[in-house]
């Protein structure tokens, strides 16, 4: 009876959630990135250098961080239909203002509200997969979540290269269409937000009232065996495991912003048009939600978790450090080489959020998820200064590349040491 229950109850949340969800991610990642491909004719017109731009490319992240703790004990307190709402109408707003941007310091201005607007979005979704999904399903849902966002690394490229060819119509440069035409989609999906989302279980009309209780019952009983249920919020948040676990976050974001904000811009060294650009950042992004779907469902299948994440970090660390190798080369090498480093740190994005809330309570799980999410991503600032800084130095993106497929790898290396620890007090349990 459980197992019918089972099945039946996550297959209308996973079919009620996940799109909706997904979709939101994929114009969350659109508006972070597209930035990369607007930056082709963007950085010229408002006299940006490598360093600046990426000052201006990270500014996003000053905010993001700063905000993202306040907005999740904001989501927590309104429940997430509302908020997610909110918060998917701000980004959609922020975002089409940085076609007003004029020189660096607009351009800074313009991230800076975006990263502000977008705070609360990821944290909060990570809340709500607690909310809805137990530890047995969570890794395949997050995996689906990531996925389906993932697209929009295949869709940023073609899709922006695109609207840069609108260059001049009614008076608008092509850059700054990149960023009017891509907020559309965001608005649109702000609509449906308050249609489909549910803050718990109890407000499930459309599951049975046995599918309801096996699920509140379900997730109760994780809450009560959360090895970090007997800590609060800030005890939780310095618990030596969580402080290993938030550095590893931190060092895979340098992976994901170095690559992503700057892949265009090396595949351009390679003398490609602005169009075939576009075209060709597709094929990494849809060999990271490969990775997404491979180790997420392995993980979720198997129910090993630490080295499911070891495994990709590790390959997309490797992947970063040869197409660092291979700047020097083929086009055709370095976005193999892009390829493999997408499918390894894409594919550990997923299987990393097991962790810290499969040992996070009830309690801390909101404002845990932010601090993780929030110092983790500073590295979006932190990542996109370094690689300019390091091709202003060096005059290419060789160094820059090697570098971040480093701390990729010590990311990897770092994993069985946070998951060996515990709180004090805590009882030890068979990590899942």
């Amino acid at each position: 009876m459980e197992l019918d229950l089972d099945v039946a109850a996550m297959r209308k949340v996973a079919l009620r959630f996940l799109p909706l969800l997904g979709l939101c991610y994929t114009i969350n990642v659109l508006d972070r990135f597209n930035v990369s491909v607007a930056a082709l004719t963007m950085n010229k017109a408002l006299g940006l250098s490598a360093t600046t731009y990426g000052l201006g490319a990270g500014a996003f992240f000053w905010s993001y961080v700063l905000f993202q703790m306040p907005a999740n004990a904001a989501l927590s307190r309104v429940g997430a239909r509302r908020w997610i709402t909110l918060i998917a109408v701000a980004w959609g707003l922020c975002s089409a203002g940085t076609a007003l941007a004029t020189g660096i310091v607009s351009f800074v201005i313009a991230r800076f509200l975006l990263g502000m607007a977008e705070a609360g979005f990821f944290p909060g979704v990570a809340y709500f997969m607690t909310c809805w999904f137990p530890s047995r399903y969570r890794g395949r849902a997050m995996g689906v979540f990531f996925a389906v966002g993932a697209s929009a690394g295949i869709l940023v490229g073609p899709v922006s290269a695109n609207l840069l060819r609108l260059d001049g119509w009614l008076g608008v440069a092509g850059w700054q269409w990149v960023f009017l035409a891509e907020r559309l989609p965001t608005l649109a999906l702000a609509t449906l937000c308050p249609l489909v989302l549910r803050d718990a279980p109890a407000d499930a009309a459309w599951l049975t009232r046995p599918e309801r209780k096996w699920l509140e019952d379900k997730l109760q009983a994780e809450r009560d065996a959360a090895i970090g249920r007997h800590l609060r919020t800030t005890r939780a948040i310095v618990s030596p495991q969580l402080v290993l676990l938030t550095l590893v976050n931190l060092l895979i974001g340098f992976g994901v912003y170095g690559k992503g904000f700057f892949l265009p811009l090396i595949l351009k060294t390679f003398g490609l048009s602005n169009l075939a650009v576009g075209y060709w950042t597709s094929v990494p992004a849809a060999a990271g939600i490969l990775g997404m779907i491979v180790f997420s469902q392995s993980s979720d299948r198997t129910g090993e978790r630490v080295w499911h994440l070891v495994t990709p970090l590790l390959i997309g660390g490797v992947g970063l450090m040869l197409a660092g190798l291979a700047i020097g080369g083929g086009a055709p090498l370095a976005i193999a080489a892009f390829a493999v480093a997408a499918f390894g740190i894409s594919g550990s994005l997923p299987v990393f959020w097991n962790l810290p809330t499969a040992f996070l309570g009830a309690t801390a799980a909101a404002s845990g998820i932010a601090f993780i999410n929030s110092i983790g991503n500073i590295s979006g600032y932190a990542a996109p200064q370094l690689v300019g800084l390091l091709h202003d130095f060096s005059g290419s993106f060789r160094m820059p590349m090697l570098v971040m497929g480093g701390m990729v790898t010590v990311a990897g290396i770092l994993v069985p040491m946070a998951t060996r620890l515990r709180p004090a007090s805590a009882p030890v349990v068979q990590q899942a």
